[in-house]
């Protein structure tokens, strides 16, 4: 799909335009939809300029400003949504859901939690996605939303942790008072084959 403004860009704002249109379609090849969040880090321009659009939207009267009229049909020809709430809600379809939560659960299955890591270099979508569904579970009211309320129980059942910081060290806590069981020190090599996640 083409994010091409059409004609030669003839000032900086529809070169401006051009850049962020090309990164918002790499965005969404990446992960599946334009939902950038607000705090995306690795590209602030990017993040910054969806929250914009989606302003310059409701205050420009599309009908009058032909500019505008094109800039918002090159953003909806891309999928672009101008209303967007909770990714774990309405806007992400059941079929996305379920392949998220599959592989989450795959996640769990060879490592033994489903504390996904941001970076997560062999599924991308996935550490993006554990993200959201923390953020999401904190903006929303279960009892009011059903759809989230299943979602939810359906991640608490393949043992998805709300809060990590915690568990996890008191999980390293544990481990280093077994490793100094063993070993006679706390002295974890930082290659410690035994425990990887102990060693870094």
């Amino acid at each position: 799909m083409s994010s091409k403004i059409r004609g030669k860009p003839k000032s900086n704002a529809e070169q401006y335009l051009q850049e962020r249109l090309e990164e918002l379609c790499a965005y969404k090849e990446a992960n599946g939809h334009c939902r950038v969040p607000s705090t995306y880090k690795e590209n602030k321009k990017l993040a910054n300029w969806v929250v914009n659009m989606r302003r310059y939207h409701k205050e420009h009267d599309k009908k009058q400003d032909p500019v505008w009229k094109e800039r918002f049909a090159q953003l909806e020809a891309i999928g672009f949504e101008w209303e967007v709430k909770c990714g774990a809600s309405r806007q992400v379809n059941e079929s996305l859901w379920q392949e998220r939560l599959d592989d989450l659960r795959e996640y769990k299955e060879a490592n033994g939690h489903c504390r996904v890591p941001f970076r997560y270099e062999k599924n991308k979508k996935l550490g993006n996605w554990v993200i959201q569904m923390r953020r999401c579970y904190k903006q929303h009211d279960k009892k009011q939303d059903s759809v989230w309320k299943k979602r939810c129980a359906q991640l608490e059942a393949a043992g998805f942790e709300w809060e990590v910081a915690v568990n996890s060290w008191q999980e390293r806590f544990e481990e280093v008072c077994a490793y100094k069981e063993a070993n006679g020190d706390c002295r974890v090599p930082w290659n410690y084959e035994e425990n990887k996640s102990l060693g870094t």
